[in-house]
């Protein structure tokens, strides 16, 4: 029964979350945070019907692949080289605050250091597929300084993994030296930056050899290559979802992304909704009331700690205008994925096992946040644009 029971959950999660999507875009909120609220219905933590997570997982891991695949293939690899340093400046500065913030909030409601730490490293990781769904639908994407937003998003889950990798390979139970931790980081992220290198020259000639025998092939090919960069992140332990961007990007950089794009994008939105569903099967309701304070001070950090930056930096970094300038740093403030993966190990080693309320709360809270801020953004620009062409 196992097969029947799967196309049955695939079935129920994809009516649910395009329900609740709908429902929240009705509302003026991210459809992405309905979906997640759909996934909370469907979870093991609320009564009713309760879907069959083990196989679902493996889906929603494929949409979110396919999902950051295809957003990949929207942003073209070589616009890196001319954003300079601007991203990393921007993604560092969002991580070094988050996680400084998120530190000093947990020792200032009195908890140890090594739990304050894992707070801190919660608040790091702006989300990659939320954030930059919720910037291809608000129409920002295509004004100027949303590469920028999108390469320094990217940055971010590197640096943010890298700063997770660091503190954890420190706080673990057998401990290693700093500088064997430093080192093998190093290395794991070199090697990173070698695939993506080989990939970005070895992919063309091999689409175009492909497209000469079997046009049809192009698509294949071009998902088999995303999958395996995909993979290879993994391996090496760096997020799937981030090699999966820089091999949709790659694709962008050839003649082949427009037609690679038409095909896969219906594919995506298919399983977008599985993704962002699963993130709800994490979240436990129940639990959030009792570290409800927390939770409120841990969301203020976490949004100011990217938005702010991303209001100094934007305008000097990009040349943005002033009324894009915080629509597009509000995107900087959406955590999910990955604050939920560090809570889970801070769990898992015996941390506290506040980490991951406090990490879905988070999680919701800060989704929420850019929707408000654009549309503020729009009506503020609206409400300036009659003054500025008045004559008198």
């Amino acid at each position: 029964m196992a097969g029947e029971q799967l196309l049955l959950d695939f079935a129920v999660i994809l009516i649910a979350a395009e329900i609740g999507g709908s429902a929240f875009r009705r509302i003026r909120l991210p459809r992405a945070v309905g979906m997640l609220v759909a996934g909370i219905v469907l979870g093991p933590f609320t009564p009713g019907y309760s879907v069959h997570q083990p196989a679902v997982a493996d889906l929603a891991v494929l949409g979110a692949v396919f999902l950051m695949f295809t957003t990949g293939l929207s942003f073209d690899i070589r616009g890196f080289r001319k954003l300079g340093a601007w991203p990393f400046l921007l993604a560092i500065s969002g991580v070094a605050a988050s996680f400084l913030g998120g530190l000093v909030l947990g020792l200032a409601f009195g908890w140890a250091f090594l739990p304050a730490t894992f707070l801190g490293l919660i608040l790091t990781s702006t989300s990659t597929t939320l954030s930059l769904k919720l910037l291809a639908d608000s129409g920002y994407g295509a004004v100027r300084g949303a590469d920028l937003i999108t390469a320094s998003i990217l940055i971010d889950d590197i640096v943010a993994l890298s700063l997770m990798t660091f503190v954890v390979g420190l706080a673990s139970p057998s401990p290693l030296p700093p500088l064997y931790v430093l080192a093998g980081l190093l290395g794991v992220l070199g090697l990173a930056a070698f695939l993506v290198f080989v990939g970005s020259h070895a992919l063309p000639p091999v689409l175009r050899a492909t497209d000469s025998v079997s046009p049809s092939s192009v698509i294949m090919v071009a998902l088999s290559f995303g999958l395996l960069i995909s993979f290879a992140f993994a391996v090496l332990g760096l997020p799937p979802l981030v090699g999966a961007f820089f091999a949709g990007s790659i694709v962008a950089s050839t003649e082949y992304g427009p037609r690679v794009s038409r095909h896969i994008t219906p594919v995506a939105a298919v399983f977008m909704g599985v993704f962002f569903a699963s993130i709800g099967f994490l979240i436990n309701p129940w639990t959030i009331p009792g570290v409800l304070l927390l939770s409120f001070a841990a969301t203020g950090v976490a949004a100011a700690a990217k938005f702010v930056p991303g209001l100094l930096i934007l305008p000097r970094a990009a040349g943005v205008r002033a009324e894009a300038v915080w629509p597009l740093a509000a995107f900087l403030i959406p955590r999910a994925e990955i604050s939920l993966i560090i809570a889970q190990y801070g769990v898992t080693i015996g941390v506290t096992g506040d980490l991951l309320p406090i990490a879905m709360a988070v999680m919701i809270g800060t989704a929420v946040l850019p929707t408000p801020i654009g549309e503020w953004a729009k009506r503020r620009a609206a409400a300036q644009e009659p003054a500025q062409t008045d004559p008198t």
